[in-house]
């Protein structure tokens, strides 16, 4: 998915929750941890010689709030509190540099919808997009590059699709409410950098158009 197309579909999304968002009298919030799995993503070090690259899975930890004014809308933000990281070798044996640490801290913000209303327990279907950047940190160790550490900065369009349980009760609107929520979500996100100034003649391309699985857990307050 290109990324103009990606941010075309996501501006239309956000547009259509809005609208679809009703008014009432009393709003809700959750807050919660997310594990993020992330597959895909891929680091290129393009020397103009071997050019070796690094695509294996990215693992963290995303602190999650989200606003539910309504029982089929909510605004979320998604912050990295464990930044996603995956370690490796770059070159034949290492050659470049034998310790790769590669951490990637989002900051999102997006709407999601609820294709059921959330405010009885159960099961619930969840459609949403995101929009934000990733701090991305690379350390070096080893090999003809030495120690070095360079900082990249990623925009990402993310599209979700997810199931939410919820257990307990809740209600919108007045009165008292409560409960916990089980996530589980499927995410596709697009984004990428090229940065040619951070290693002299070299271009790095931070390629994160990529598929990431969530479980996460939250509760109401």
């Amino acid at each position: 998915m290109s990324r103009t197309y990606a941010r075309t579909i996501q501006a239309a999304l956000l547009f259509a929750l809005c609208c679809l968002a009703p008014t009432v009298s009393q709003a809700m919030w959750l807050v919660g941890l997310d594990e993020v799995q992330l597959s895909g993503a891929k680091y290129t070090f393009n020397d103009n010689l071997t050019n070796p690259s690094n695509s294996s899975s990215m693992v963290g930890t995303d602190l999650v709030l989200e606003w539910l004014p309504s029982s089929r809308f909510g605004i979320e933000g998604d912050y990295g509190v464990l930044p996603l990281e995956r370690r490796y070798q770059l070159g034949t044996a290492g050659a470049i540099s034998n310790n790769v640490t590669e951490q990637a801290t989002p900051a999102l913000l997006g709407a999601n919808l609820y294709l059921t209303p959330n405010d009885k327990p159960g099961i619930h279907p969840t459609f949403g997009v995101a929009y934000g950047n990733l701090d991305v940190r690379q350390q070096f160790n080893g090999g003809t590059l030495g120690y070095l550490v360079t900082h990249n900065n990623v925009s990402i369009n993310v599209l979700k699709l997810g199931l939410e349980w919820m257990f307990g009760s809740a209600v919108f609107g007045g009165g008292e409410g409560s409960f916990g929520v089980l996530r589980l979500q499927y995410q596709v996100w697009s984004g990428g950098h090229i940065n040619t100034t951070a290693i002299p003649g070299v271009r790095q391309n931070l390629d994160y158009d990529s598929s990431a699985f969530v479980l996460g857990a939250a509760a109401s307050f």
